[in-house]
């Protein structure tokens, strides 16, 4: 097993989500040699080969890993914390257990900045995606608080244009 343990370090409010708790952990083992492979899974990562870094979501909790630590973000309690942290452990031993058949992409990404997003959208401000304009829109979508698909008039090429997988 890779990732034998992660421990709570510390638990606070979360500064991006006020209702939300963000959370600092502790891996049992550094983490560095498994990001490749992660940002090779989530499309949308913030991969950081020189910082040995990568930011991601699963769902709306979001993941930053660093080394041996794991920050998990806009979490509703403990519970669902400690079923995060057993999901990224789970998730890292399963990649660690078939490294050998997955390739792993040391390319650093971004996601594309709320601007071009901006660009993307139809303009209509309609509301339909529930903001009350594409430029809300895009700035919640640039920060993964929603996902690209609750925009109904955006086209199949505006998706794939961005580049990136955000669902």
């Amino acid at each position: 097993m890779f990732l034998e343990s992660v421990r709570v370090l510390d638990v606070d409010i979360c500064i991006q989500r006020q209702d939300k708790f963000a959370a600092r952990a502790r891996a049992s083992t550094d983490l560095s040699v498994i990001l490749p492979y992660l940002n090779a899974i989530f499309k949308s990562a913030d991969y950081n080969r020189e910082a040995d870094s990568i930011t991601f979501i699963h769902g709306i909790i979001e993941f930053s890993l660093i080394k041996d630590q794991i920050n998990v973000k806009k979490f509703a309690n403990r519970t669902e914390l400690h079923e995060q942290l057993d999901w990224i452990r789970e998730l890292i031993n399963d990649i660690w257990e078939s490294r050998l058949e997955l390739s792993p992409m040391y390319t650093k990404r971004r996601r594309p900045p709320v601007m071009t997003i901006l660009s993307l959208l139809p303009g209509t401000n309609c509301g339909a995606c529930g903001e009350k304009s594409c430029m809300a829109f895009a700035a919640r979508l640039y920060k993964l608080e929603v996902e690209i698909g609750e925009c109904p008039l955006l086209d199949t090429a505006s998706k794939n244009h961005l580049g990136i997988d955000f669902e």
